[in-house]
């Protein structure tokens, strides 16, 4: 079963181009550890200073390893001053996964 976490955070417009480094970092750092399948930001299109993550772990050992880590740790430490306000977070356990059929592209004609 794996885990997937998203979690929403909103930057202070000043600081962007500090936050964005941050979050750069962080993304590279996990997506080398044991267990992680995905670790991406994105920011939201109605708003350049919310970023959205969404971590995928192999199961809940390798979520708890990444909270527990130094690197984790110091990821917390380096978002001060950064964030307008507290993140949130919501953990999903995901017993199974499918990905939708290829599919070509649309003819115009179709559209009405």
């Amino acid at each position: 079963m794996s885990i997937v976490a998203v979690a929403d955070l909103f930057g202070i417009s000043g600081r962007r181009r500090d936050l964005i480094a941050v979050l750069a970092g962080a993304e590279s750092e996990a997506q080398d550890e044991a267990g992680c399948l995905r670790y991406s930001f994105a920011a939201t299109l109605a708003d350049a200073d919310h970023f959205v993550l969404i971590g995928e772990w192999r199961d809940q050992a390798a979520l708890d390893r990444h909270y527990a880590s130094a690197g984790f740790a110091n990821f917390q430490l380096s978002l001060h001053g950064l964030l307008a306000r507290p993140s949130t977070m919501t953990v999903h356990s995901v017993t199974g996964a499918t990905r939708p059929l290829a599919s070509g592209p649309m003819d115009p004609r179709d559209a009405d």
